[in-house]
Formats: structure tokens, sequence, C-alpha cells
């Protein structure tokens, strides 16, 4: 796996790499994702034992559908706004992502996750912050376990954060 490029999705804040062999960046690809009913169907019956845990309710792949959705459109609008108001300390992508570990260690080139829209949710994206309120996204997933290294498909995302942070150390 390898970074192609890296796009400017709002100058100076908030930037999205592309990986080899991939049509978007992960940013659009993200939301195109979480918007496509048919990628979500497809997600979800695959992973519908998760679903059907009492963490989530119980609930229905077309219920999962119904909340990503809703969850994505809120979630790009959220960060969008942020973005572009970097210099305002009470409305800007710092007060959006949170570390991605249990422990906060204060360095350059910091892995961080944003989440959906509320508490109990499951859509994350992931970023590399080589500044203070300068993200890179690196990728996103839907999270319906405890940890990442549950699920393939979240392993792959911890692949992708660190081989951002590595292409921005360069």
């Amino acid at each position: 796996m390898k970074i192609v490029d890296t796009f400017s999705i709002v100058e100076d804040s908030l930037y999205s790499v592309q990986f080899e062999n991939e049509e978007y960046n992960e940013f659009r690809k993200l939301f195109l994702n979480w918007n496509d009913p048919e990628f979500l169907h497809r997600f979800f019956s695959e992973h519908e034992n998760d679903l059907k845990s009492a963490i989530w309710g119980y609930i229905s792949v077309d219920e999962a559908i119904e909340k990503t959705r809703n969850q994505a459109k809120w979630m790009e609008k959220k960060i969008l706004d942020l973005a572009n108001t970097p210099q305002d300390p009470e409305r800007n992508l710092l007060k959006y992502f949170e570390p991605l570990g249990d422990t906060y260690v204060s360095s350059t080139l910091e892995l961080n996750k944003g989440k959906g829209l509320s508490k109990h949710n499951w859509l994350r994206i992931y970023a590399v912050e080589p500044e203070p309120n300068l993200y890179v996204i690196s990728g996103g997933g839907i999270k319906l376990t405890p940890t990442m290294n549950d699920r393939d498909h979240l392993k792959l995302e911890l692949r992708k954060l660190k081989i951002t942070k590595n292409y921005l150390n360069t």
C-alpha cells in the first residue's frame, strides 16, 4: 500500500491522502461509502452479528444503514465547518479529533480519531496531526467492536494510519 498524493480538503487545516489504485482520496471515499446504501448493506450484512449485540440495541441491517447515512451527513458537515474556522479556538478541528489511544503523548504526527454523531456511534475517521490543528485523513471505518484489533477492516485502518505517519515523516 502506497500513498500517491495528498489533497487539500480545506487549505491549511484539513488534508487527505489517496492510496495507490484508489479512485478517490480517503476523505471523499469515506463519505461516498457511508452514503451508499449498497455498500452499507454489504457491510452490515457481513457484520450482522456485531449489530445483534446489546451495545447496539439489536438493530437490523436496514436500521443500521439509516443510522449510518444520518451520522455521515452530520459528521462531514461538522468536520468541514470546523476545518473552515482554524483560528477560532472554540470552533476548530482540535475540538473534534482526539488521540487514538488511551494515553495522550503530545508529539508531532499524533494519531487521532474523530467520531460520529453522538457518544454512542460507530463511525470513525482517522487522521495524523503533523502540527496543531492540521489534520491529514488516512481513512476511517465503521467500528462495531470494542477495539480496532477485532476486525480486519479496522486493522487495515491502523496500517493506513501508520503508512500516513511514515509518509509525513519523510
